[in-house]
């Protein structure tokens, strides 16, 4: 396939100012993954001359596992922005490769920790992808030799301002485009993403944290044109403390040991593994001698290798004020690593940890049991003791064994774990390798509060710096990004805030270059119709979004044929319907434009008019209505008034949708609202839709 790029340099679209430098110039970027959803997040930035990727992850939950990068042609990237380490983030960059679609001389960006990290993780990411192309009986979809040579062409930079061109020399320096790293406080070495180009500027908020004792905070971002904003808890106003969190793990793990109950800590390798360990390491020298005595902690797995690079850069700018002091005044190389840690090399030295009368404390990947050395460890704790501690400290992800031990109920569940059990054990796995127990629910405890993402509150306080026209959501469940929308709706200035869509591009514009028109056709689900002008449109290639009218419209009748079967629909299931109508909606309002038919003052008049009328735009074939729900049908219900609408508001809760989706604890959380009122309300959302 030729590389045809979707836009082209136009005349009409670009102005030369003195010294020759290009402005106004296009910038569009296109989700290939991670948009309503949280996995595989991928980003296509697009100019008239380069083509980048912010990021390339891997999805390890349900659904396509790596970006749709179909549409990418060989060798069409230029460069790859990577904002942090995180498998979800960074485990496609091998496909990249093998695939050829990165240029020969295409630079990996990111920072110095974030290069360490990734080859800890990428090499792990193939052990695993290769033993699940062997039982699964498929086709690998990357090597050994395309993590090798991915690794190869990591550019580590410092937090900061940079310029495309030192990475890239052969970029045109009139054409050049600046960038800038920022601390995004969620792991170490991760970043935002300011990218800046003819005039614009884009920034990608990568995964916002600020949750960690031994990260600084993150780093206010530049104010910009577009904002494309993590959601992975939207529907979340704040968390719970992290202090409160790391006290209550200290002290349950500290009486465990006390009386001889062994801990088993599931966490992930990278990030939450040190974070745990550097609490033992602060606190256990302040035991008195007799406790110190029992105290031992077993990390394994990856957590070996993430912990010795966490070591390399934990002084400077990657880490806090604090671990730099630890470090300086202490003369500590190892802040992560408590004095009675060590490391098992293998199966033979990890066998006797667990002898039916030792209470170690073990630390290891993964933090969902769904591979690594933590369900061996299980496997263990369940035939040799009658007591021990299993604390899960990490989300927990539908399907998976970690999921099975914090839903259970009754006084015991039965798992079944990805792991052959030791030798000395009378267990045996099965022909698929699991190897099936049962756990005293006593045992399991969950500990909230470690989560490396900000909840809502923080993520408004950064899209407030960051002051763009357009604020598009990105990696985050369906649910809570409609609840995130509703709530920074409300707070920011933004011209729109909307739901990305996969595959959908959403051009980038300066003060002046161009217009954003708000298209919310459900409660939260919102979505934008962007246009621009008609010098950025390389009427030569037809996409997705930008069709032919003709051709649009005789797809809306098409379409349109099945109507009736349409409103037989329930409510979520015609959202959804409209969600996926939303690139021939955006062919319609461009060619509107282009056309002349209206204005982009009138074009926006428009939709505001369709959207409080619920009707549709005229001169457009009728599509399926949709009218906002509001909270107005809850006055129905006694003692519920104007003034709980209005806290119930403020609170995030501004659909029937957003309602449905509470629990009565939260809803009681509303000023206002008692059991009785909140029970009332769930069971009228429930009827009503």
């Amino acid at each position: 396939m030729s590389h045809q790029r979707t836009l082209k340099q136009s005349e009409e679209g670009s102005t030369a100012t003195n010294d020759g430098s290009l402005v106004d110039q296009p910038l569009v970027v296109t989700p290939l993954g991670g948009a309503r959803e949280v996995g595989r997040s991928c980003y296509h930035v697009q100019t008239p001359e380069l083509d980048f990727l912010v990021d390339c992850g891997l999805n390890q939950g349900s659904g396509g596992q790596f970006p749709k990068l179909r549409e990418i042609d060989e060798g069409q990237i230029d460069a790859v922005f990577l904002t942090h380490a995180h498998i979800d983030h960074s485990g496609g960059l091998p496909v990249l490769e093998h695939r050829g679609l990165l240029a020969a001389d295409a630079p990996l960006i990111t920072t110095r920790p974030t290069t360490a990290l990734c080859h800890t993780l990428l090499h792990d990411s193939i052990n695993i992808h290769e033993e699940q192309a062997r039982q699964q009986g498929r086709k690998q979809q990357f090597t050994r030799d395309d993590v090798h040579d991915v690794l190869e062409r990591f550019k580590p930079h410092r937090y900061g301002t940079h310029t495309l061109s030192r990475d890239l020399p052969r970029i045109d320096t009139l054409a050049d485009i600046e960038y800038k790293l920022g601390g995004a406080g969620h792991l170490l070495g991760s970043a935002w993403l300011a990218i800046e180009y003819g005039g614009r500027r884009v920034v990608f908020s990568g995964d916002i944290g600020g949750r960690s004792a031994h990260l600084p905070d993150w780093e206010a971002p530049p104010p910009a044109d577009t904002l494309f904003l993590e959601s992975t808890y939207g529907d979340r106003q704040q968390h719970r403390s992290l202090k409160s969190a790391r006290n209550q793990l200290y002290q349950e793990t500290l009486d465990a040991v006390k009386n001889g109950i062994p801990v088993l800590i599931p966490t992930f390798a990278v990030g939450r593994a040190q974070e745990v360990m550097q609490i033992f390491r602060e606190r256990f020298p302040h035991e008195p001698d007799d406790v110190q005595e029992k105290l031992e902690v077993i990390y394994d797995g990856m957590a070996r290798d993430a912990t010795a690079a966490y070591h390399a850069y934990s002084i400077g700018e990657f880490v806090n004020e604090k671990i730099n002091n630890w470090r300086m005044n202490a003369q500590d190389n190892e802040p992560f690593l408590p004095d009675c840690a060590w490391y098992p090399e293998n199966n033979s030295e990890r066998a006797p940890i667990l002898d039916g009368d030792s209470a170690p404390i073990i630390v290891a990947p993964s933090g969902m049991l769904t591979g690594g050395t933590s369900p061996l460890y299980l496997t263990a704790l369940a035939e040799k003791y009658d007591e021990a501690r299993v604390f899960l400290i990490g989300h927990q992800a539908e399907g998976t064994p970690g999921k099975v031990l914090q839903d259970a109920s009754g006084t015991h569940v039965e798992v079944s774990l990805p792991v052959t059990p030791f030798t000395d054990l009378d267990l045996e796995a099965d022909d698929s390798g699991n190897t099936t127990v049962t756990i005293p629910t006593s045992w399991i405890q969950t500990i909230s509060g470690f989560s490396g993402h900000c909840a809502r509150q923080v993520l408004s306080e950064f899209a407030q710096d960051v002051d763009a026209k357009h604020v598009a959501l990105v990696h985050g469940p369906s649910a809570a990004q409609k609840e995130c929308r509703n709530y920074l709706d409300k707070r920011l200035n933004a011209d729109v805030v909307s739901r990305a869509i996969m595959g959908t591009p959403i051009p980038v514009y300066g003060a002046t270059s161009g217009e954003l028109t708000n298209v919310d056709l459900s409660d939260g689900a919102a979505t934008a119709a962007t246009v621009r002008p008609q010098s950025e449109v390389d009427t030569d290639h037809v996409t997705d979004t930008l069709v032919d009218d003709d051709e649009s419209s005789s797809e809306f009748e098409a379409e349109n044929l099945e109507t009736e079967k349409e409103v037989e629909l329930s409510v979520g299931e015609r959202i959804d319907a409209l969600e996926e109508k939303i690139k021939q909606l955006e062919a319609e309002l461009v060619a509107a434009r282009h056309e002349g038919r209206w204005t982009e003052g009138e074009l926006r008049r428009l939709i505001r008019s369709v959207l409080d009328s619920g009707s549709t735009i005229p001169g457009s074939v009728s599509g399926p209505q949709f009218k906002e729900h509001t909270l107005d049908s809850l006055l129905e219900i006694d003692g519920v008034g104007t003034n709980i609408l209005e806290n119930l508001n403020e609170n995030g809760y501004q659909s029937i949708a957003g309602i449905k989706s509470a629990s009565v604890s939260d809803l009681t959380n509303v000023d206002g609202i008692g059991k009785k009122i909140a029970t009332r309300m769930l069971e009228q959302t429930h009827r009503e839709s």
